[in-house]
C-alpha cells in the first residue's frame, strides 16, 4: 500500500510499505479520510517522545472496513467507523479509576501504532476490545467523520470548563478548532460565544450564526471588548483554541470572578514557557486547566452530534488533497489560508 512517511523530521515521502496483515480479533480498515491536525505539524517539525521515525501519522480518521478478524463481534465489511485516536491498556492506575485518557501504558495511532496517511490501517486486538471504532450512517461524510476526534477533545475540554447553560463562553483563535468549540459552546447552552480572532478574513463564508460577537484582536482590544459585552464582569469560561503563547496570556484577563480557563491549544516545544500575573489567579479566584484527547465514548457522542446536526462540521474542511500530495497538503494547512485540511487516499 502507499503511505505519507515522515521519513525524519521535516522529511515526509510516499511510498510503498506492506499491506497490513489481518489477525485473529484485528480489523482492516480502507481509509477514506484523515484531517491534518496542528500535533501533525509539530510532529513534522520537531518530533515527539512517543514517536519513532520513519512512521506513518495521522489520528484523526474515518475509514471503511474492509477486512475483520476471527473472533471479533460487532463489526461487518462496509461498516464506516470514525478511530478514536488512544488506545487505553485497562490495568494501570489511571485506568483503574476510568482516567484513561491518563493511561501510562497508553498507544495511539499515528503516534506509537502506524496513523491514516495511509492507504489501509491496522486495528489492532487490544483496540478493536477497547472500543476506539464507532460506526456513522451514510448521511455523514467520511470527511466530516474524520472531525469526529477534535470534536471529542472539544467536548472534554468543556465538561471539564463547565460550559453549560448560561455560561459566557470566549474562545480565542477561531480557526476550525475556534470554530468547533463555538458552536459547541452554544450547543451546551451558552447564552453568549465570542470569539477573538487576529485574521478575521479566514471566518468568509463560515457559519456564524452561534456566535454573539466577534472581536478582531488585531484592531481592538479583547479585554476592553469582552468586559463591554459582559457589562464588565468578563467571561465564565474562557478557552484558548490556539498555540500562541501570548493567547495564553492574554486569557487570564478575559476571565470574570471565579472564571475558568482551559489551555486547549499546545505551545511548540521551543515555545513552552509564558509568564502570567499570578495574581489574577488569587484575587480573582480563576481556575486554569488544560485539555487533550478523547475516550471512545467522547468519540460517540461526537459522531452523534455530527449526525445530528447539533454541530455543523461540513464548512471546517475547506480543502481535501489526495495521499500523493501530502506535502502539499502540510503545506497548505501551515498557511493558514484556509480552515482545516483532510488527506483523503
Amino acid at each position: 500500500m502507499k503511505a505519507g512517511i515522515l521519513e525524519r523530521l521535516e522529511c515526509l515521502t510516499v511510498r510503498e510499505v506492506p499491506d497490513p496483515r489481518l489477525e485473529r480479533g484485528s480489523i482492516i480498515l480502507k481509509v477514506r479520510a484523515c484531517s491534518i491536525c496542528s500535533t501533525d505539524l509539530r510532529i513534522f517539525h520537531y518530533g515527539h517522545p512517543r514517536v519513532r521515525l520513519p512512521h506513518i501519522l495521522g489520528h484523526e480518521i474515518a475509514g471503511e472496513v474492509i477486512a475483520v478478524g476471527e473472533g471479533v463481534k460487532g463489526y461487518g465489511l462496509g461498516d464506516r467507523v470514525a478511530v478514536t485516536p488512544t488506545v487505553a491498556c485497562g490495568e494501570c492506575f489511571y485506568c483503574r479509576k476510568g482516567q484513561h485518557v491518563y493511561c501510562q501504558r497508553r498507544k495511539s495511532f499515528g503516534y506509537q501504532l502506524a496513523g491514516g496517511y495511509a492507504e489501509y490501517l491496522y486495528i489492532p486486538p487490544e483496540a478493536v476490545a477497547y472500543g476506539v471504532l464507532n460506526r456513522f450512517p451514510q448521511t455523514v461524510s467520511f470527511v466530516e467523520a474524520s472531525l469526529a476526534e477534535p470534536l471529542a477533545c472539544c467536548l472534554r475540554a468543556q465538561r471539564s470548563a463547565g460550559v453549560s447553560a448560561g455560561t459566557v463562553v470566549a474562545i480565542i483563535g477561531a480557526g476550525p478548532i475556534g470554530l468547533m468549540h463555538a458552536r459547541l459552546a452554544r450547543a451546551n447552552g451558552a447564552t453568549q460565544v465570542i470569539l477573538v480572532e487576529r485574521d478575521t478574513a479566514r471566518l468568509g463564508g463560515r457559519d456564524l450564526e452561534g456566535v454573539s460577537s466577534v472581536v478582531d484582536s488585531s484592531r481592538e482590544d479583547p479585554q476592553t471588548a469582552v468586559a463591554g459585552y459582559t457589562e464588565g464582569r468578563g467571561a465564565d469560561v474562557v478557552i484558548v483554541a490556539c498555540s500562541s503563547p501570548e493567547a495564553q496570556t492574554q486569557s487570564l484577563h478575559l476571565a470574570g470572578n471565579g472564571g475558568r480557563v482551559n489551555f486547549f491549544g499546545g505551545l511548540p516545544p521551543e515555545k513552552p514557557l509564558i509568564t502570567i500575573d499570578s495574581n489574577v489567579i488569587h484575587y480573582r479566584e480563576i481556575s486554569v486547566q488544560g485539555a487533550h484527547g478523547s475516550t471512545p465514548k467522547d468519540n460517540y457522542e461526537a459522531l452523534e452530534m455530527i449526525a445530528r446536526g447539533i454541530v455543523k462540521v461540513s464548512d471546517l474542511i475547506s480543502h481535501t488533497f489526495p495521499l500523493e500530495s501530502i506535502v502539499e497538503a502540510f503545506r497548505f494547512a501551515e498557511s493558514r489560508e484556509g480552515m482545516h485540511v483532510a488527506v483523503c487516499p
